[in-house]
């Protein structure tokens, strides 16, 4: 007979000293006991029996449906799930199949109402000591800390865990790492005395080579864990967080190995505190107040704060690397920058455009040029005209290959006409004209689909052929509201969103690049007006000096 073997191991088997590979060596020794040829190995490691979504799970079921094996091997009931529900639903898609379940802890069980009974009294008490255990191990831990004991978890930055031995009567406990420790108190001096933002700190221990735990870069998200860790005062929390499940996945995960990803803070009076030894203490409680009052402070002048709405914000991009100019506060006044510094932090900025622009000035200069340009619409009507001259050039061209693709299929058509003439005159049999017909048929074919696709390029460059009165009726509409909009950032930036592909900002010229809308004006003013969803149109491009006094 042939067999699937399935294995699962979860996080408190291998707290056990339970591994994968014991368990595998017992289902590989009874299933040679019982002359069963292993047509697979299907393996979870790591995983929760709480999920019924698994790999190793999921490829046994679709090579169970495509019958690959006549039954699998698993070492008890608990290993294919630790829920009631779900191990009744594999239980009973395997059987539909027709593929039985044999578990090691009852190999010669046969197919009975006792023994379904039986499987699933067992997958109840699965599912109660999962929970048992559960309940267990957090009461053990509880009573460690109360204790004043560490429990074993991944150490803050500067410190290494080292696990209690039992035997010694040792408890598990922190070590300062000594290098680590020494960028932890880099860190701090740097931003308390020396008043260096977290942004600079992290290019300037990437500078210098300071590793981060992980990576070879520091990131301002990982300076803000340091700054804000209390542990390095002496004193460090259990029970801040607890876990909860969540339908959020990481980008492409298909499987996730436990039930609960999520993390929420507790509230404080729920934490418990554990009082650290004074050899552990590597920042004082003064530095570490005043740099969380210089957190808040940054907080609160964060650009991230900032009230004011930037009338350009999607539409303008750097014209030297393409990256998006980002509005930026710097001392009560708001600025235009190009972004390429995000990019590449902590590394320099790539790109050579380092200005700063005002947004003030920017956004008036941007915006009077499109008024200009809908209150005196030449340059736009001077674009159609090429456009409407481009399209029918193109129809033109299209027309004649339509035309040559109508005299092949007429010569095709003769053809067979000739063919079927043949065939009456006896001069052909009825295999050499069926044989032939089948070769014209499929040239007739190839030549009409080739001419359908004609067909259909010519009718997309028709739909492009804009009409002057559409464009100046378009205008005059625009025109007669512009006034009205002056003082109104939100409908202006409706209107930019609506007429404006992009602004691109090349040293000491802004180049506005626009589009022509090709649905009626009517439809394209009511449309609404987001980045994401602009009209069809073409684009237009046109230029003027950064300076709102001198520009063409």
């Amino acid at each position: 007979m042939k067999i699937a073997i399935y294995a699962r191991v979860s996080t408190e088997k291998q707290e056990k000293q339970e591994t994968i590979n014991s368990q595998l060596d017992a289902l590989r020794s009874h299933a040679a006991e019982k002359n069963y040829v292993i047509s697979k190995e299907y393996v979870d490691e790591g995983y929760s029996g709480e999920l019924l979504a698994r790999p190793g799970l999921d490829n046994l079921r679709d090579d169970a449906r495509n019958k690959l094996f006549d039954a699998v091997l698993a070492h008890s009931p608990d290993r294919l799930s630790r829920k009631f529900i779900y191990l009744g639903l594999v239980d009973e898609e395997f059987k539909k199949i027709g593929i039985k379940i044999i578990f090691l802890n009852r190999p010669d069980s046969k197919e009975s109402p006792e023994e379904n009974l039986l499987t699933g009294i067992q997958g109840l008490i699965a599912e109660y000591e999962k929970a048992k255990i559960l309940e267990r191990t957090r009461r053990g831990r509880l009573h460690k800390v109360k204790n004043g004991i560490l429990v074993g978890s991944i150490p803050p930055y500067g410190y290494r865990y080292v696990r209690g031995d039992k035997d010694k009567n040792i408890p598990g406990h922190y070590e300062v790492e000594d290098k680590e420790a020494d960028s932890v108190k880099l860190i701090f001096d740097m931003f308390v005395n020396k008043k260096i933002s977290i942004r600079a700190i992290a290019r300037e221990l990437t500078r210098k080579g300071v590793p981060p735990r992980q990576g070879f870069k520091w990131h301002t998200s990982s300076l803000h864990r340091i700054i804000r860790n209390e542990t390095y005062t002496g004193i460090t929390y259990w029970n801040k967080h607890y876990s909860f499940e969540t339908d959020k996945h990481k980008p492409n995960q298909k499987y996730r190995r436990t039930k609960n990803t999520g993390r929420k803070l507790r509230p404080h009076d729920q934490w418990i505190a554990i009082k650290l030894p004074d050899d552990l203490i590597l920042i004082n409680n003064k530095t570490f107040q005043i740099a969380q009052q210089q957190l808040k402070r940054n907080s609160d002048l964060s650009p991230r704060n900032a009230k004011r709405l930037y009338l350009l914000k999607g539409l303008a991009r750097c014209g030297f690397c393409g990256s998006p100019f980002q509005g930026t506060p710097c001392h009560g006044k708001y600025y235009y920058r190009c972004g390429n510094r995000h990019r590449t932090f902590p590394e320099p900025k790539a790109c050579r455009e380092s200005s700063m622009l005002k947004a003030d000035d920017l956004e008036k200069l941007v915006w009077d040029t499109f008024c200009d340009m809908i209150r005196n619409p030449k340059i736009v009507l001077e674009q159609v005209e090429r456009l409407q001259q481009e399209a029918m050039n193109q129809t033109s061209t299209l027309q004649q290959d339509l035309d040559a693709f109508d005299t092949k299929l007429n010569a095709v058509t003769t053809e067979e006409t000739r063919l079927l003439d043949a065939y009456r005159e006896n001069i052909i049999d009825m295999e050499q004209l069926k044989t032939q017909m089948a070769k014209i048929k499929e040239r007739m074919a190839e030549i009409t689909n080739k001419r359908q696709e004609l067909l259909n390029n010519q009718e997309k460059y028709k739909s492009k052929l804009f009409t002057k009165e559409n464009l100046t009726l378009l205008c005059n509409m625009l025109a007669d509201n512009l006034k009205a909009y002056e003082n109104d950032t939100e409908m202006k930036r409706r209107i930019l969103t609506l007429a404006v592909n992009s602004i691109l900002i090349e040293g000491k010229t802004v180049r506005i690049r626009s589009m022509i809308p090709a649905r009626p004006p009517e439809e394209a003013l009511l449309r609404p007006q987001s980045p994401d969803d602009r009209p069809p149109g073409k684009r237009q491009d046109h230029a003027c000096k950064k300076d709102p006094f001198d520009y063409a």
